[in-house]
């Protein structure tokens, strides 16, 4: 933990690079010269260790393309701190509304990348719903994605995840997930975690990386203000 601490500034909040569920993550390199991302976990979170420990199960067995690698993990005291592999930039979310960013369909984010973008996070929900085991992430959204130097997707934080255990085809669980991302049955107190809801979170995610228009902002057609959702249905996506 000594040299982690070293490498992070003693989780100084300059190296915050994003936020996952339950902790931050910092960018730090190692005395190895290795660049990373550490995610500390808040030590008062409630769901803290047991999403340290779906993080830490999930994505250390896991080998995709498009899954973030686990690089290790350290557990000392209260503190918890799971080491990713580097992304260099940043995540999706990051790239499509930070400001002074080039994300128009002229700039960085034009439609070839779009639609490689979509590829990758496509190739990376099948290999985990096509797992012996599957798992299923319930919380696929514009954060959980990133993207490194050539626009490669990953997906990223598995602190939600659950695996579906043979000869059954859900998990019954508490709703999890983002609003704007959560299928609709969620709201009507149907929480069962299965892959047909990461296929609808993945279904709104291709539709705000086409539109650049985030699921909870209005979107206004014929003069009115309408859900993304209704607004795709009724130009027909």
């Amino acid at each position: 933990m000594e040299e982690l601490a070293a490498a992070t500034k003693n989780f100084s909040s300059d190296l915050i690079i994003g936020e996952g569920s339950f902790g931050y993550v910092y960018k730090a390199t190692l005395s190895n010269g290795v660049t990373v991302a550490i995610k500390k976990l808040d030590p008062n979170a409630f769901q803290g260790l047991r999403e340290f420990r779906a993080e830490m199960e999930t994505l250390g067995k896991l080998r995709h393309d498009n899954i973030v690698k686990i690089l290790g993990f350290c557990s000392s005291g209260l503190d918890r701190v799971l080491i990713y592999e580097f992304i260099e930039r940043g995540s999706l979310d990051q790239l499509m509304y930070d400001e002074g960013q080039e994300n128009s369909v002229d700039g960085l984010l034009n439609w070839h990348t779009r639609k490689k973008i979509v590829r990758g996070i496509a190739n990376g929900l099948a290999y985990l719903h096509g797992l012996d085991t599957p798992i299923i992430h319930r919380d696929i959204k514009a954060s959980n994605v990133l993207l490194d130097q050539n626009f490669n997707a990953h997906i990223s934080d598995f602190g939600l995840a659950r695996q579906i255990q043979e000869s059954r085809s859900h998990v019954s669980t508490q709703v999890a997930g983002t609003m704007g991302y959560m299928p609709p049955e969620y709201r009507e107190g149907n929480t069962a975690a299965t892959v047909v809801a990461d296929v609808y979170s993945f279904g709104i995610l291709m539709i705000e990386i086409a539109t650049q228009n985030r699921p909870s902002w209005p979107v206004k057609l014929e003069g009115k203000a309408i859900g993304l959702v209704e607004w795709a249905r009724r130009m027909g996506i």
